[in-house]
């Protein structure tokens, strides 16, 4: 399975130490410029992002859902700001 992650770099890095492919991003708007590419490019199935931005997300999520899509699957934690979404 291929697995992206998306966030800052010490956010990013944890998850690249166990395989995911990182992509580095500080603010919101640019987290979902990275998340629909990557919805569009259909190469990864779990996608992970930290909680403080899902809102930034939601409306790429809400079109998957509404297309009745099941992947990729977004995986929202909470990162080491404690913020949360």
């Amino acid at each position: 399975m291929s697995v992206a992650v998306i966030g800052p770099s010490s956010f990013v890095s944890c998850f690249e130490l166990i395989g995911a492919h990182g992509f580095y991003a500080e603010d919101g708007r640019e987290i979902a410029r990275i998340v629909e590419r990557l919805v569009e490019d259909g190469k990864f199935k779990l996608i992970i992002i930290p909680e403080r931005f899902s809102e930034d997300t939601r409306h790429i999520r809400t079109k998957i859902m509404e297309e009745g899509r099941i992947s990729p699957v977004f995986l929202i934690i909470p990162d080491l700001t404690m913020v949360t979404g």
